[in-house]
């Protein structure tokens, strides 16, 4: 008989105190972070001049367009991720009133055009266009810019290559321009939206 009471009691003492027949017998560890993983994919664009770096007029003709003798070939490459909208290549000029100058005469943004002569180049101005645009994505000049191509990026295209000739003309239709020799530097770069 005593030895089921002292089962019982023993069992009983087991009930009464279980915080400290449990606290002794669990070990629980600190909670640490998930390990971190991460993985980056950097994006590249680049846009290089493959022919026409310079261009000259020898002779300009007054109240009259002036085509330069020569097209501007234009590269562009990028490799971005696919969640990249678009990538824009704008040519611009720093300072629109001061396009092109011959001492203290100057020729504005506005009186010089370009085109894009690549046929089924995406956003491209494939009539004569001014450089009278704003900038875009924090590339170009207010007044002095023109987007020369707007190339979507899609899952498939978030890689590639495309070339484009650019062509300028001079217009001076209405104008008459002071004589001199006139220099000036178009600006060409790729945005991505």
């Amino acid at each position: 008989m005593w030895l089921q009471r002292s089962c019982v009691l023993a069992l009983a003492g087991s009930v009464l105190f279980p915080g400290v027949a449990s606290s002794q017998a669990k070990v629980v560890s600190t909670v640490s972070p998930a390990p971190a993983v991460a993985a980056a994919a950097v994006s590249a664009i680049s846009v290089s001049i493959a022919s026409g770096a310079i261009q000259s007029l020898p002779a300009i003709v007054d109240n009259a367009p002036n085509d330069f003798p020569s097209t501007v070939g234009i590269t562009l490459t990028w490799d971005l991720v696919p969640s990249t909208g678009s990538v824009q290549v704008i040519g611009y000029f720093t300072n629109p009133t001061v396009a092109m100058t011959s001492g203290p005469v100057s020729i504005p943004s506005s009186w010089i055009r370009g085109r894009v002569l690549t046929a089924g180049v995406p956003g491209a101005p494939t009539a004569y266009t001014a450089f009278t645009q704003s900038g875009t994505g924090g590339v170009g000049s207010s007044g002095g810019s023109l987007v020369l191509l707007n190339q979507p990026i899609l899952g498939y295209s978030k890689t590639g290559t495309l070339t484009v000739d650019l062509q300028l003309q001079l217009d001076l239709t209405g104008r008459t321009l002071a004589a001199g020799s006139y220099s000036g530097t178009l600006n060409i770069r790729a945005v991505t939206q």
